[in-house]
């Protein structure tokens, strides 16, 4: 997504989220037109807090380090008013369950969006906020999942053919261990072939 575009989904509120990217580099390109916050990962969530509040208000940071998470979140919300707020951040995928509600609650506010970046898999109750956002590089997000799908998913394959093959080993009863060998062989790699074809037809 280019600059120009990053500007346009801003000035229409809406959330951005990339793939594998730094959203420093979009931080430095707003800051002078916008109120944006950076935080390198998203956690812990008061340290945030307490960040986001210092910026927009007056208050002794050490009498802010008082306060509790819920009293930060009802500070920010006076402070901030009708400001806009940007809130960007990379590692998405760190969010947790608690943390989450955090944030999702300030994306409540109609002033308040973010920017932001993952570069793994995250948590499935993250999933909610994560559809929040429009996914600014998705075609660098599909080529990367597919290269993923095919480096760990055979080698996975595989490890399921081999330990058919020593099963095949351990339960066989039959005193011709040649023969044992080649049909364990052969059992193994039937299952290859079949968990292939079924991954394959899955992807």
């Amino acid at each position: 997504m280019k600059l120009l575009q990053i500007h346009e989904s801003v000035d229409k509120g809406k959330n951005l989220i990339f793939y594998n990217k730094d959203v420093y580099d979009c931080y430095e390109e707003l800051e002078n037109e916008y109120l944006v916050i950076y935080f390198n990962e998203p956690i812990p969530v008061k340290g945030k807090l307490i960040k986001i509040v210092d910026r927009i208000s007056n208050k002794n940071r050490n009498s802010l380090n008082r306060l509790t998470i819920e009293e930060l979140k009802e500070l920010l919300f006076s402070e901030l008013k009708y400001d806009r707020l940007i809130i960007t951040f990379n590692h998405f995928e760190r969010l947790t369950k608690r943390t989450v509600q955090i944030y999702q609650y300030l994306n409540t506010l109609s002033n308040v969006q973010f920017i932001c970046s993952f570069s793994s898999k995250f948590k499935p109750e993250v999933y909610p906020f994560y559809k929040k956002f429009e996914l600014a590089n998705k075609e660098e997000y599909e080529k990367a999942g597919d290269k993923n799908e095919i480096d760990i998913t055979y080698p996975v394959f595989v490890l399921i053919a081999l330990f058919c093959f020593i099963f095949y080993l351990k339960t066989s009863t039959s005193l011709f261990m040649a023969f044992i060998f080649i049909g364990a062989a052969w059992f193994a790699l039937i299952v290859f072939r079949t968990v292939v074809y079924l991954g394959g037809s899955h992807s």
